[in-house]
């Protein structure tokens, strides 16, 4: 029974390989007849390609002469063009000298016309005059279209072939004349080209090709190509065409080669070879053949192996799998498989490796072919179970043949917990070699096993200098050996000690470390090594003592700043309390600082604020302090012992030093003073901020007093300053709860006796002291920076009053005063502008009064303002003119279009005998504004002395308690005869 099997077996395999053979034979013969057909196409195919290419580069060359000589025949005739557009009145003797010019330079032109308002009125040669001259276009409908397309486009028009009145045809170039002096179409001019000399040329020219071509022009009415040139015959043949880019229309050249296209023939080299090979096949599928035979005695084995393997395949403890090579599908698995995975065997078998890989479809399919090819056996892959837990595999596939069937014989091995170890080992050799930190390892003796690049990169030594050496060479000698015992006790107590440590770099450089060490033992308890990690903490020390730095001192001038100052008092009061002495705390302000700040820019004030720290360190005494608050304040702190005039006689010397002259890069010279504020401890306060706040009150009133000089604190300063006090909370509080209100001046023309404008002046309604003029406050709002809030308030409701009168149909100018704070805020033309935009007001009515002082103090930012004001169209008034630093240098410089003589001037003219030097400054002052274009107000009038003296010295406005005191908005509209509905109602 065993060998009746193989029998069976042998016969069929017979009869297979027999069939087999038959079918390869016929299969084989098609394939043959397929592949040289095929080769024949390829090799016709190569060789048309190869003379498509060649008659296409013979193309792209002929098109280039062509376009070429058609230009240059073009450009020529632009020259006549140019001629006529310059002289549109020139002869037909001018034309003709021209033109013979021109014709003389190119042989393929036949001659020149040129057509005036679509008349041909001049030719050449002038043999053609009796035929063309007089010629009107519109009486010559084949040309018409091409002239039209001439006048309409400023580049050449080409038409052709051209029927010519003279006779014969030709290519014909026109272009458009503009006559240059009306700017106007003068006519036409047209450049008759000979078609076979022109083309003739361009293919003689230079290498010949061999190739047959033909010319061809689109015609715009027919809208298909008209050959112009070469042989017609050609456009049967299929041939290539290139366009050619000629001026107007659209143009083509085609060729085919000389000889025509070659046609398919066959070629006997590619029929021999092929013969050849079908017949080498052929032998070896008869070879095939034979060795079926043997196959059927083989497979009786076959089948003996098969069972063997299995039952192998099916018991082994290991994950086995049969995968189609190709689909990945699971065809098999075994025992083990099916526990490892889950499924049962019908279930694993029908499903594919795609469902249990998590890999990518991309992926899996190229490590399905790797193992195919035998490129790759082995593979880590994710396996997902069916519980939904994933396992790390590793896979060894090899491609196996069954019958014809391509399979891969999978073994599988679960390596999660392999895999997991290797990373964790692999992620500490990382960390240990790429940490920045130093690392340091010791066996239980203290010697050095290992360090890691960290480790050299800080301390200079790589691992060969200190392996097997002990730690103690990076010893500094900056810790005794109380320190060591003390760290050593605690690493033995507690398994690790961390701390700051001074240890000295290889090249000898002490620096310090952020230590941890660390105890490693072994599961019996035993110390296996000693781990020391480190960093370079020398950055973090110099970080901490520039934040301390930073903290304490002042980064220009490098003197205490006011946190150290507060420390050095505090400690000071500490001390002197023991000691009995005064402590005198002296708050220096310098005067005209600001005006040189702002004249020549914050480097030279720098500069100057260094040279003054300077100077006042020379005036020192040992155990004094010298700080800077900021800005242009300096403090001096000094312990007093017995001598009461101590103090004074430091004042004097630190302001005869600061009004000696400061000599600047560039050669600037500084004249500035200082003035100086005393408080003193503990007589006028116990407290350290007080004593500032006392100094600084003092300060201020030496300021009050003059500048330049010193003062010492008193008790009616701090009831100055505590009346300030009230009064600036007051002062924030007076905008919200509507306390504020603008009383009105009129401005009269001293002529008409006619009210042209008011002045806005501010008042606040005190709830307790009543009605408040500025005077009363303003120097606060300054102080506090609260001004910027009620100016804005002002501006706003001066506006919407202003506004209110406008709507009423009166225009009156209106005047509001601005503080010195305002122009230096860069904010402020901003708040102008927006209540402009708010209230709809005409800007041109609005005026900004501003003292000369204010342009002085901020000359740096007043021009911007004041420029953008003017260009708003807002008027800008210098209010109380002559009373500070009046200069013509400024009257020119910034944009102001009106002064106000200040009332002081006014006062002294009002007696019958007027003084005389006043008439003159005052008469002086209003022949200097009409020069520069100015207008003039007297303010403070009240007399009609006055009034008729300033209006005799040609003063045209004036304003005072004559006309009328300042009056709330209601009667101000009253008075302008509105009536109370006049108001802006704010």
């Amino acid at each position: 029974m065993q060998q009746a099997v193989p029998s069976a077996l042998d016969k069929v395999a017979r009869r297979s390989a027999r069939v087999g053979f038959i079918y390869n034979v016929v299969i084989s013969v098609m394939v043959f007849m397929f592949a040289v057909v095929s080769v024949e196409f390829w090799l016709y195919q190569q060789a048309h390609d190869q003379e498509v290419k060649d008659v296409r580069n013979a193309l792209l060359a002929y098109r280039s002469r062509i376009e070429l000589k058609v230009t240059q025949n073009v450009d020529l005739s632009h020259g006549l063009t140019t001629y006529i557009s310059l002289n549109p009145d020139l002869t037909q003797d001018q034309f003709s000298r021209f033109a013979s010019q021109l014709k003389a330079k190119s042989a393929h032109i036949l001659n020149f016309g040129a057509a005036r308002n679509w008349v041909i009125s001049h030719v050449y040669p002038e043999n053609l005059k009796s035929s063309l001259v007089g010629t009107r276009y519109h009486d010559v409908p084949e040309q018409l279209a091409s002239v039209r397309a001439a006048y309409a486009s400023s580049e050449p028009v080409i038409s052709g072939p051209v029927d010519l009145l003279q006779g014969g045809t030709a290519l014909i170039a026109r272009q458009s004349i503009i006559n240059q002096n009306t700017g106007l179409p003068w006519g036409v001019l047209s450049t008759v080209l000979d078609i076979d000399s022109l083309f003739s040329a361009s293919f003689a020219e230079g290498e010949a090709y061999p190739v047959r071509v033909v010319l061809q022009e689109k015609s715009t009415a027919e809208g298909r190509f008209t050959p112009i040139y070469g042989e017609p015959s050609i456009l049967t043949q299929s041939p290539e065409s290139v366009a050619v880019s000629l001026p107007s229309g659209h143009w083509r050249l085609l060729g085919i080669p000389q000889d025509g296209w070659k046609s398919l023939h066959p070629h006997p080299t590619v029929w021999g070879v092929g013969l050849i090979i079908l017949g080498f096949w052929l032998g070896g599928l008869y070879a095939r053949l034979n060795a079926g035979r043997s196959f059927a005695q083989s497979i009786g084995r076959m089948v003996d192996d098969s069972y063997r393997f299995r039952s192998i395949f099916k018991r082994h403890d290991a994950v086995m799998m049969l995968l189609d090579a190709k689909s990945g599908e699971i065809l098999d698995a075994n025992d083990s498989a099916q526990r490892f995975y889950g499924y049962d065997h019908a279930t694993l078998t029908a499903m594919s490796i795609s469902e249990i890989n998590t890999q990518v479809d991309s992926t899996l399919k190229q490590s399905l072919s790797q193992a195919r090819q035998r490129e790759k056996n082995c593979f880590i892959f994710e396996h997902r179970l069916k519980n939904g837990e994933s396992r790390q595999v590793e896979v060894h596939s090899s491609p196996i043949t069954v019958g014809n069937a391509r399979l891969l014989f999978s073994v599988i091995h679960d390596v999660s917990e392999r895999l997991e170890v290797e990373r964790k080992l692999m992620l500490n050799a990382k960390i240990f070699e790429q940490s920045s930190e130093g690392v340091l390892i010791t066996d239980a003796q203290g010697a050095i096993v290992a360090v890691n690049g960290g480790f050299s990169a800080i301390t200079g030594y790589q691992e060969e200098d200190v392996v097997g050496a002990m730690p103690s060479i990076l010893n500094s000698g900056r810790h005794d050996a109380h320190f060591f015992a003390e760290m050593w006790q605690q690493i033995h107590q507690e398994g690790h000690w961390k701390g700051e440590i001074w240890n000295r770099r290889k090249d000898g450089i002490v620096y310090p470390q952020l230590l941890s060490i660390s105890v490693v033992k072994d599961d019996a308890g035993d110390v296996v090594n000693y781990i020391g990690v480190f960093s370079d903490i020398t950055q973090l020390k110099d970080s901490e003592k520039k934040l301390i730095d930073l903290a304490h001192y002042d980064s220009l001038t490098g003197l205490p700043n006011r946190l150290l100052l507060t420390s050095r008092i505090r400690q000071a009061m500490n001390r002197q309390s023991v000691q009995r002495n005064q402590l005198a705390l002296m708050f220096l302000d310098l005067d005209q600082f600001k005006f040189v700040n702002d004249s020549h820019g914050h480097t030279v004030g720098d500069e100057l604020l260094k040279l003054v720290s300077q100077r006042l360190e020379g005036l020192l005494e040992e155990g004094d302090t010298l700080a800077r608050l900021g800005g242009d304040e300096f403090v001096i702190l000094r312990v007093i012992h017995a001598d009461d005039n101590a103090c004074i006689r430091l004042s004097e010397d630190v302001i005869h030093a600061m009004n000696r002259l400061f000599m600047l890069k560039g050669g600037i010279d500084a004249q500035i003073g200082v003035s100086i504020g005393i408080a003193q401890y503990p007589e006028n306060t116990a407290s350290t901020d007080d004593l500032l706040t006392f100094a600084d009150s003092a300060m201020y009133h030496a300021k009050k007093s003059g500048r330049n000089t010193y003062a010492f604190y008193n008790d009616a300063l701090t009831v100055e300053a505590n009346h300030k006090l009230r009064l600036a909370v007051e002062l924030r509080q007076c905008v919200q709860n509507e306390e504020l209100e603008l009383y009105y001046q009129p401005q009269v023309d001293l002529v008409t006796g006619d009210i042209i404008g008011v002045e806005a002046l501010l008042r606040w309604h005190h709830p307790e002291r009543g009605l408040l003029s500025p005077f009363h406050f303003i120097d606060v709002a300054e102080e506090r920076s609260i001004i910027h809030n009620i100016t804005q308030w002002v501006v706003e409701t001066g506006c919407q009053q202003l506004k209110a009168w406008q709507d009423a149909g009166l225009n009156v100018s209106m005047a509001v005063n601005i503080s010195p704070r305002n122009l230096a805020d860069v904010a402020f033309t901003q708040v102008v502008f927006e209540a402009l935009d708010r209230t709809g007001a005409d800007p041109r009515f609005l005026e900004l009064e501003i003292t000369e002082n204010t342009l002085i103090e901020n000359q740096a930012n007043a021009l911007k303002v004041l420029e953008q004001l003017r260009d708003k169209g807002v008027g800008i008034a210098i209010d109380d003119f002559g009373t500070g630093y009046s200069s013509m240098a400024y009257l020119k410089r910034y944009p102001i279009s009106k002064l106000k003589i200040d009332r002081h001037f006014i006062k002294d003219i009002q007696s019958q005998s007027p003084d005389e030097q006043e008439v003159a400054i005052v008469s002086a002052m209003i022949a200097m504004a009409d020069s520069l274009g100015m207008g003039v107000v007297a303010e403070g009038i009240e007399t009609l002395h006055q009034q008729a003296i300033l209006h005799e010295l040609g003063c045209t406005f004036g304003q005072g308690f004559l006309y009328r005191r300042p009056i709330p908005a209601v009667e101000m509209s009253e008075l302008l005869g509105l009536g109370p509905e006049g108001e802006c109602g704010a």
